[in-house]
Formats: structure tokens, C-alpha cells, sequence
């Protein structure tokens, strides 16, 4: 791969255009058939991507917007062949949520030849995780009660990653990990881990030695099946047997960077990846400029931080690991609307700054998505920035934002006319 001497040079080859450079009103159905489920949001929210999936035969992207749905967009077949301007990328299917999704997956055995395989598992708060099919968001294959047994409430479950063979999935919550067989509909968890334990237990007999407390807020499956889960409370446990199995270790990542010189920072984990030979372990935190990297197989340390991301943000901004003919590569979005990349982590102690960059957006790019084969790069972009309504006068604007003390106080001459707010394939 180049150097940021020689920097990468992509085109774009599909695009979703203006359609989601609105506000969620404007571009959603989903919005004015529920208006309440956007709790205090009037519909001028923009309806930027939160977040966007690769399936596993590369034909299709699966895509989170701020209006609450799951959008598939199926890749046109004739990408690759030269066109004069991009291609149209209009969305296939339109899921809602009932409620605030909080996560998603897609099956790994997803084929677009075969509807039957095409299933996204969904998580959303205060119901069952669903598992649907992706052409069509209306077929419901299964639902999975994740119930606490004591109080009845559904348990919110923060993040969603299917085993290797997608015959299992793992459900992170607050505290448990929870482990679900895809075939038995309508029931809980075959099996659990208690990941952190309680503030009493902890005050009686103080912290286990192999414990991650808060919120299981991302997980990742080595390819030799050990699970990787990561909380908000900055930290991370492994568990064998795709987290079926017991907890191999657990350990914080508030660790000192370049000889103990100064605090790696940030506030909680978000993205979790493994290199390819499965011994170094890649953490992405929220409001944190860095990667750090992890030698997993052999010393369990710390080895290096990938700097130079651009996202101190409390927006979850996403990263990817792709293979290359030297080896491997992680390529994440910032809030500049670059993205960047690093290869080999792990190669380099202390500090490694980025390999190549490039400017593909002008608002935050918050995921950074290869296809499978590596053949094209997806991208994905927005943030939270109330849009001007054609529908309501200045006075009504300034009314609203006074009498709402969490929405910023922002003028029409404030507001730009064309956010960026797109999902666009590349080659690169």
C-alpha cells in the first residue's frame, strides 16, 4: 500500500446522492407513521448513517440511520465496469424499529441467490432481538426473549455478533454476555456469562480477578474461536469456544502510551477487531484520537497505538480490518471526513501513524467497510445537526429551541444548505 507521501487516490463508483441529505421527516415514512418513537425530536434531526455492514457475499449493504431502520442496499452487478457518472444506490428494503435500535448483524452465511439465507438479527430497546429478512423487513423468521427472569423487563441488548457458522449468536448487555441458538424460536439465552459483578458483591468481596464491568458494548470472534467483548467501562474479556466456553482472561485498557509518558484516552469501547492470524486484538474507544493494539496470543500487552484518528467524538465511529498482500490493514473514519489507514498493527511499538489517508466526505465518516474480496471500499457519513424545515417560520424555530433545553440553539444562517450525509462505494 502507498504512504501519506504518496497518498491513496479513490473513486467513487455508487452513491445514495441527496436522498438522506435531509432531515429525518423529510426522508423517512417511518418517521410521520411514528413520531413518538423519535422521543423529543421534531423530525428536523438530520438522518445521517450511523452505521453500514457488509454481508458476507459482498453483494449487499445493510445500513443504520438516525430514523431508527435498517436499510439494505444491494450493489448494482455491473459496479466495476466504467461509467461516466456513479450509480444510483436506492434502498431495496426499508426495516423500522418499533423502538431505538441498538444493534444489528448480519448472517454469515448471507446469499443473495438464496432468500432464505439473507437474515439481519436486530436488537431494539424494550422487545424481543428479531432475526428478518433483509429483502423483505416484514418476514420475521424468529424472536429471542432476553427477559430478566426477576422483573420481567426486557434486557437491552447493546451489541449483536453471530458464530462463525451462524448457527449461534452472542447478545452483550449490561454486565452478561448472553448466548442464543438461532434455531429455537421464541425462546432465551441457551447460556450466559455474569462479566462483571455487581457493586455489592464488590463492596462484600471486592473485584474477581477475571472481570469486565459496565455495559458489553462490542464483541468480535477471533478466527480460532475465541470471543473478545469489550464494555464502556474501557474493559475488555476473552472467552473460548465463541463465548460458550469459560473466560480465558479479562483485563483495562487504561494503560500509560509511549513508556508510560502520558494517558491513553477515552470513554468506553465501541469496536473490537482481530488481525487475521488472530494474536493482535484492536480496541476503538469513543473520544479517542487512537487505536491501541493488543498482543493477545503470546504476552497479553500492550503493544502500540494507531494515532492520528480524528475522533475524539462521542459519535461511534466504526473501523475494519482488511487483508493485504503484506499482510493486513486497518482503515477507519474520523471526524474530518478522511479516512485513513494502518498497516500491520502490531509491527510497530509505541506509536504508528497512518500509511495513507484520504478525503472522502465533508461531514464525519462513521464506517469505513471493505468488501469481502477487497474489491471496493464502502463509506458511510453523517452527524447530529438539526436542519432547517421549509414548514415552520423563524419564530416557531427559536420558540421550539427554547423551550427544549437540549437542542442547540442554531439559526437558519447556521444551517447548511447540503449536508453530507451519503453511502458511497469506492475503488480505491
Amino acid at each position: 500500500m502507498s504512504t501519506i507521501d504518496t497518498p491513496l487516490t479513490a473513486k467513487c463508483l455508487a452513491t445514495t446522492g441527496t436522498a438522506f441529505c435531509k432531515s429525518i421527516k423529510e426522508c423517512s415514512t417511518a418517521w410521520s407513521a411514528n413520531p413518538r418513537r423519535h422521543g423529543r425530536d421534531d423530525g428536523r434531526e438530520s438522518n445521517l448513517f450511523r452505521e453500514a455492514q457488509f454481508s458476507s457475499d459482498g453483494t449487499t449493504i445493510v445500513t443504520h440511520n438516525e430514523d431508527q431502520c435498517l436499510r439494505t442496499f444491494i450493489l448494482p452487478t455491473d459496479l466495476l465496469e466504467e461509467h461516466e457518472v456513479p450509480s444510483e444506490l436506492a434502498a431495496h428494503s426499508t426495516g423500522p424499529s418499533a423502538s431505538n435500535l441498538q444493534s444489528y448483524a448480519i448472517c454469515p452465511y448471507f446469499d443473495l441467490r438464496d432468500p432464505t439465507t439473507t437474515l439481519v438479527l436486530s436488537a431494539s430497546s424494550d422487545q424481543p432481538v428479531v432475526l428478518r429478512n433483509a429483502l423483505d423487513y416484514s418476514t420475521v423468521h424468529a424472536k429471542y426473549q432476553h427477559v430478566n427472569p426477576t422483573t420481567e423487563a426486557y434486557i437491552r441488548s447493546n451489541t449483536l455478533a453471530f458464530s462463525r457458522d451462524g448457527r449461534y449468536f452472542i447478545a452483550g448487555s449490561k454486565n452478561q454476555i448472553s448466548n442464543f441458538d438461532c434455531s429455537r424460536d421464541t425462546s432465551g439465552p441457551s447460556s450466559h456469562h455474569w462479566t462483571g459483578a455487581s457493586r455489592q458483591a464488590r463492596q462484600q468481596y471486592g473485584k474477581p480477578s477475571m472481570s469486565c464491568k459496565g455495559i458489553v458494548s462490542a464483541l468480535s470472534i477471533s478466527g480460532d474461536g475465541v470471543l473478545a467483548a469489550g464494555t464502556t467501562e474501557r474493559e475488555v474479556g476473552l472467552y473460548s469456544n465463541e463465548g460458550r466456553g469459560e473466560c480465558i482472561t479479562a483485563f483495562g485498557i487504561e494503560q500509560r502510551g509511549m513508556g508510560g509518558l502520558h494517558l491513553v484516552k477515552g470513554t468506553g469501547i465501541t469496536s473490537l477487531k482481530w488481525s487475521p492470524c488472530g494474536r493482535y486484538l484492536c480496541i476503538a474507544e469513543r473520544q479517542c484520537d487512537s487505536i491501541q493494539v493488543y498482543d493477545v496470543r503470546n504476552t497479553l500487552q500492550w503493544v502500540s497505538r494507531l494515532t492520528g484518528r480524528h475522533a475524539d467524538t462521542t459519535q461511534k465511529l466504526g473501523m475494519d480490518v482488511v487483508n493485504a498482500a503484506d499482510g493486513y490493514e486497518i482503515w477507519a473514519g474520523g471526524t474530518d471526513g478522511a479516512v485513513r489507514m494502518w498497516t500491520n498493527p502490531g509491527s510497530k511499538d509505541g506509536e504508528h501513524t497512518p500509511d495513507a489517508e484520504m478525503k472522502l466526505h465533508q461531514d464525519p465518516v462513521s464506517s469505513a467497510i471493505w468488501h469481502p474480496s477487497g474489491a471496493v471500499l464502502a463509506t458511510c457519513s453523517g452527524q447530529r445537526f438539526p436542519l432547517a424545515d421549509t414548514d415552520d417560520s423563524d419564530d416557531s424555530s427559536s420558540s421550539e429551541s427554547d423551550e427544549d433545553p437540549h437542542r442547540p440553539c442554531i439559526s437558519r444562517t447556521q444551517q447548511r444548505a447540503m449536508p453530507d450525509y451519503k453511502l458511497n462505494v469506492w475503488v480505491v
